[in-house]
């Protein structure tokens, strides 16, 4: 049997997790159930991860800080901040629907912090923050790269405007997963585009 690279290994087990996580919840996903997902050796997720707190670690890093480096390329970067906002925020419900249940799991482990013994519930929250952080910088240098890439002012409130990007597209999935309606979703995705380009603010000219 060929030996699988250490990082691609890793990169299964995260996955394994991700979906373990959205089918069970965080306290079902134990190594061997995660193992078994991967349909790989016990002994090799222990070997690429030294508990599960640091698998799961991984995990939130995978949905956050890693995340938009598996998003489709946008097209045309130099085209606007306002053709950015939108192209981004369909790539990224595209993804949502291909891949449900990373929504699913963000949700779960955004909720651990809540479920966990008070001595664990501040490792919880720095966790929950750091998913945060990661979406918000990704997003933000984003929309400062395309504002910049077209010559354009770039905006005064980025960081405010990353999060309320955010902050929309997790509704709109949170509805979606609970009644799925494409077109409305499509519809609700457009809308939260067009609010956040109608949000963006510019330092004022001074004569």
């Amino acid at each position: 049997m060929a030996r699988v690279p250490t990082a691609e290994r890793r990169l299964q087990f995260v996955e394994a997790a991700a979906r373990v996580i959205a089918n069970d919840g965080v306290n079902a996903a134990t190594t061997r159930r995660i193992a078994m997902e991967a349909e790989a050796p016990l002994a090799a997720l222990h070997y690429c991860f030294r508990n599960k707190d640091e698998l799961l670690e991984e995990v939130y890093n995978y949905l956050s800080r890693d995340y938009a480096k598996t998003l489709r390329p946008v097209e045309d970067l130099d085209a606007g901040l306002a053709h950015v906002v939108r192209a981004h925020a369909h790539r990224v419900w595209e993804r949502m629907l291909r891949l449900p249940h990373e929504q699913v799991t963000t949700f779960e482990l955004l909720l651990r912090r809540f479920r966990v013994e008070s001595d664990d519930e501040a490792r919880a929250l720095a966790m929950n923050q750091s998913m945060y952080h990661g979406w918000i910088v990704a997003t933000q240098e984003l929309f400062e790269s395309a504002a910049r890439a077209a010559g354009e002012e770039v905006p005064t409130n980025l960081e405010l405007v990353a999060r309320l990007f955010i902050s929309g597209i997790d509704g709109i999935s949170m509805q979606h997963l609970a009644d799925p309606n494409p077109e409305r979703s499509r519809k609700l995705v457009d809308m939260l585009a067009d609010s956040i380009i109608s949000a963006l603010e510019y330092a004022p000219i001074h004569a």
